[in-house]
């Protein structure tokens, strides 16, 4: 190759990493990949919704915006199918200052709140103090992990406590929790989980139940036990991996994994999506849609158009720097032409 075609390669490829670099801070829905997020040696402070706004709702006096981030920015947490290094892989890449630039980014594009587990609030707070963040946390809360499904009130109530201690904004009973303590079919841990309910709101907050299966929520309705506002897995089931209709069990999600393809190994989240659209239309309560993309076999423009239009008033989505862009467009097309039957709640 000539010195001059050299020159004018190097030439090209420079101006093409320019337009990629300056693509980075500001916003075009048409990009779906714009590679990470650029890491300043010196952090500055957040200044939320620089870049610009999202719709949001309320749940009690707490405003969120309707896109809200998932926690596994800050635990490294990767629902892997049958890929065993993308937990690793996710886990060495989320290092704590790509988890706080990440953080900023989504608080400088309007999400305000993170879905957390209790473990992760004091990677939260440390955020905040040294970013000055007004990221919200909806926490969720258990008893310990060696014996979170006992229906242990007395567990529950310190594990409650700690969170709000901790600076939670919100508060619901764990999804994989729920589904144990109703699994167990023992009246007792029903009545727990009606205890944190009062509990939480004797303290002056709103409290949610987070739940994987439907039939979590339907118990609880039937014993009374009635939240300000739903965490609930939300998916259609239009992806390879899904688990067959006529092979799916109930409380499989995040159960034991089979290598039967027709089984569950970490494949589905919610098991009767139409079901819970049924359930929750009969319902005037908050739902925050959880597992929208079935941990990443949905595209956000497909999955965020179903939870939407079937009456999820808030998606829930972990989400890398790389993938903040394309989420934000997805979610402003998904909104802007919206049609639904469900009041927002």
């Amino acid at each position: 190759m000539k010195t001059s075609q050299l020159k004018s390669n190097r030439r090209s490829f420079l101006q093409r990493s320019a337009a990629v670099s300056a693509g980075l801070c500001s916003f075009s829905p048409a990009i779906s990949y714009a590679g990470p997020a650029a890491v300043s040696p010196e952090a500055r402070p957040v200044t939320p919704n620089c870049k610009g706004t999202l719709p949001n709702g309320k749940i009690g006096k707490v405003t969120l915006s309707r896109l809200i981030s998932g926690g596994n920015l800050l635990s490294g947490w990767c629902h892997q199918r049958d890929l065993l290094f993308v937990r690793n892989l996710a886990s060495a890449y989320l290092t704590e200052q790509k988890q706080f630039d990440t953080l900023q980014m989504l608080e400088e594009w309007g999400v305000n709140a993170i879905v957390i587990d209790m473990m992760q609030q004091e990677i939260l707070n440390k955020y905040r103090q040294s970013r000055g963040s007004k990221m919200q946390a909806i926490v969720s809360v258990r008893e310990d992990w060696g014996s979170w499904d006992t229906g242990n009130w007395d567990n529950l109530k310190t594990q409650i406590q700690a969170a709000m201690q901790k600076g939670a904004d919100l508060l619901y009973l764990h999804g994989g929790y729920s589904d144990r303590l109703v699994q167990a079919n023992k009246p007792a841990n029903l009545d727990v989980m009606a205890k944190a309910i009062q509990f939480i709101r004797e303290q002056g907050m709103v409290a949610g139940i987070g739940a994987h299966e439907l039939e979590v929520l339907k118990t609880c309705d039937k014993r009374g036990v009635t939240p300000d506002y739903y965490v609930k897995t939300f998916h259609h089931d239009k992806y390879w991996s899904a688990t067959p209709r006529e092979r799916r069990k109930p409380f499989t999600v995040d159960g034991p994994r089979s290598l039967d393809h027709n089984e569950f190994h970490d494949n589905i989240f919610c098991l009767d999506p139409e079901g819970t659209i049924q359930f929750m239309d009969e319902k005037s309560i908050p739902w925050i849609a959880f597992k929208v993309l079935a941990a990443g076999a949905i595209s956000p423009l497909s999955g965020f158009k179903y939870a939407f239009e079937n009456g999820a008033d808030f998606v829930a989505v972990g989400m890398f720097d790389f993938e903040v862009n394309e989420d934000i467009g997805a979610l402003k097309k998904t909104l802007n032409g919206l049609q639904r039957e469900r009041p927002w709640c």
